[in-house]
């Protein structure tokens, strides 16, 4: 399958699996849902043409569903009180900073949609961060006004509270949270189905999640139960659907298994760092941003482990088998003055 086909088909696949999400948002927070994504997408197909138009170019490339993608996952990361016009903003920042300068035709070097995201956190940190109360319909108007909004667990964990949130509620996304990013069995599924369909490198989400899960409880930010940190902290924020969705695609740049594993671990670090160092909760998007500028150095920084790592191993197992000896030796020689101390005692 050439690349065209290949990006083509996982963009398809990528919309599918949203929908999933999508039919969960309606269902929390009512058919303002629908328009915000709407809104993403639209927005998005809007600035794309138009910066085709100035590139020349006048109507869209046949079969490119990037700003589909980029629209939706946008959305997906919002939560459903945001503003239609925090909306727009962020799509068209999407495409007509990121997509277009940075690549257009699926180059762009850094994914358009979380870096849009990023974008909007840091710009309008309250809005972005601020959630509605699951099973409450929302009115349709550009600015939901006058509704009690709360922090996610993300926040509370980044000042270490806990978030007393059921196992089941966790699942089934009954809790304060972005959009898409709260249905955790959803979420999961979602996953399988882009596994199963190799539009996502499985080995990215296993050490991505390995490594923060071995933090949670190696290094827990709360004053609570283990199981309860590991919990937390692979559910709060959008690390889950942050991974899934875009740190895990296939986009041709890591050509071995060990670089796959060696991208996810260092993407893992980065998460864990930020989670413990910064003063935003959703920190995934910029771990991800990060590696999307070296993740085509993962392949060398692989060889590089199992080459140094190797020699490494081999000088340690050929200096502590020298210590042996000598230590050895060592004990040949205290015998047998002990040895020969006892038959003198013997003697006399």
């Amino acid at each position: 399958m050439n690349s065209e086909a290949r990006f083509r088909r996982q963009a398809l696949d990528t919309c599918l699996a949203l929908t999933p999400l999508l039919f969960m948002g309606v269902y929390f927070y009512g058919p303002r849902v629908l328009i915000l994504t709407l809104i993403s997408v639209l927005t998005a197909l809007v600035t794309d043409y138009f910066c085709l138009l100035m590139q020349g170019e006048r109507r869209f490339r046949k079969g490119d569903f990037s700003a589909l993608v980029t629209g939706y996952l946008f959305a997906m990361l919002l939560p459903a009180s945001a503003p239609y016009w925090l909306v727009v903003v962020g799509a068209v920042f999407a495409m007509a900073v990121v997509r277009h300068p940075f690549g257009g035709h699926y180059n762009t070097m850094f994914n358009p949609a979380l870096t849009a995201f990023a974008f909007v956190t840091i710009c309008w940190t309250d809005v972005v961060t601020s959630y509605p109360t699951p099973r409450t319909v929302l009115p349709l108007s550009a600015t939901v006004e006058n509704l009690a909004l709360s922090t996610s667990p993300a926040y509370r964990l980044m000042h270490g509270g806990a978030e007393n949130i059921d196992l089941l509620n966790a699942l089934l996304g009954n809790f304060y949270g972005p959009l898409g990013a709260t249905s955790i069995l959803v979420l999961l599924c979602c996953g399988i189905f882009l596994i199963v369909r190799k539009t996502i490198i499985w080995q990215i989400p296993v050490a991505t999640l390995g490594i923060v899960a071995l933090f949670s409880l190696i290094l827990p930010r709360v004053n609570a139960s283990l199981p309860t940190s590991l919990i937390l902290e692979l559910i709060s924020g959008v690390l889950l659907f942050s991974v899934l969705f875009v740190a895990s695609m296939d986009n041709g740049e890591l050509q071995t298994t060990s670089g796959k594993w060696v991208y996810g671990i260092i993407l893992g670090l980065f998460v864990v760092l930020f989670r413990h160092i910064s003063k935003i909760e959703l920190v995934t998007p910029f771990a991800i941003i990060i590696m999307n500028a070296i993740d085509h150095k993962c392949d060398d920084y692989a060889a590089n482990i199992v080459r140094y790592g190797g020699a490494f191993c081999e000088d340690a197992w050929l200096i502590l088998k020298w210590l042996g000896g000598q230590i050895g030796r060592f004990f040949v020689f205290l015998w047998n003055k002990l040895f020969a101390l006892f038959q003198k005692i013997i003697d006399k």
